[in-house]
């Protein structure tokens, strides 16, 4: 994976050595030793309908189901009932930006959007649209056009907690990672799962302000830092602030300094440095 930074927060990376045969018919067949060649496969290598049996997200919750809220505990002047419905609040923004349809297909940030205190729904909703995608991605997932989801959940793996934050606010912090599975094009037998498969690290917090320090439009729940990687992407559409699969590229360089499978890990070292060629 070669690596070049995309945004101020958010990092990119190719899956590598998944997409040398992704073109053809069939896998090309790998040698034996004594230089005979061994049998082609003869079935797709991608189940459709399980589309992470192959993958470290095979037994992760679908979808919603992957985001739990912590125990409600008394925290910084809110009472456990504050917390508990403000972790609550979290999990619902995290379903509308990077689970529900009509973000992920449709690109409507409205529901989204309608979750966030009205001075922060003011800032973010200019960025949905003429080109400003890019500033938001890092805390939505919209799947870009020309491309389709299969008809599975992504996966979900990960965890929020609350923290104290400045006077009259409360910081939750979320660090989960979504697997999106993408339907292949054409009938490409493909090497492996994650031809299609996409997968996207969020860390964000989310502050919500409450009292008399704040103006009403300000009161309520806010973004606050947000940083990430997207691992086994189309850079072309990411660019752009979209989800598109690594086959959608046709050169990778591989990066034999990180295991793959640390890309699925939510607690996992952020890497420093991404994988798209400007």
């Amino acid at each position: 994976m070669v690596a070049v930074a995309i945004g101020a927060a958010v990092v990119v990376l190719l899956q590598a050595g998944a997409l040398d045969n992704v073109i053809h018919d069939q896998p090309a067949a790998k040698a034996k030793p004594g230089g005979q060649a061994a049998p082609r496969q003869s079935g797709p290598m991608l189940d459709v309908t399980h589309p992470y049996d192959s993958t470290p997200a095979a037994d992760w919750a679908d979808g919603a189901d992957g985001i739990a809220t912590p125990p409600a505990r008394a925290a910084n002047g809110f009472s456990a009932e504050q917390v508990k419905t403000a972790t609550e609040q979290v999990r619902d923004v995290l379903v509308a930006s990077r689970l529900d349809r009509r973000m992920l297909i449709d690109h409507d940030p409205a529901g989204f959007l309608a979750k966030l205190a009205p001075d922060a729904r003011r800032q973010l909703e200019p960025l949905f649209s003429r080109g400003r995608e890019p500033e938001v991605q890092s805390l939505v997932s919209m799947v870009g056009k020309g491309n389709a989801l299969l008809p599975v959940e992504p996966k979900v793996d990960g965890e929020m907690s609350v923290h104290r934050g400045d006077g009259g606010e409360l910081v939750v912090h979320t660090n989960y990672v979504f697997v999106y599975a993408f339907e292949p094009e054409g009938p490409t037998r493909l090497v492996d799962a994650m031809n299609v498969l996409v997968v996207v690290r969020a860390d964000v917090d989310y502050v919500v302000r409450a009292g008399d320090r704040w103006t009403a439009g300000s009161q309520g729940l806010w973004y606050g830092d947000a940083t990430g990687y997207a691992y086994s992407i189309g850079c072309g559409a990411y660019r752009h602030g979209f989800l598109a699969p690594a086959v959608s590229e046709r050169a990778v360089t591989a990066n034999p300094n990180r295991e793959p499978s640390t890309y699925f890990d939510p607690s996992s070292a952020l890497p420093a440095t991404s994988g798209c060629a400007k």
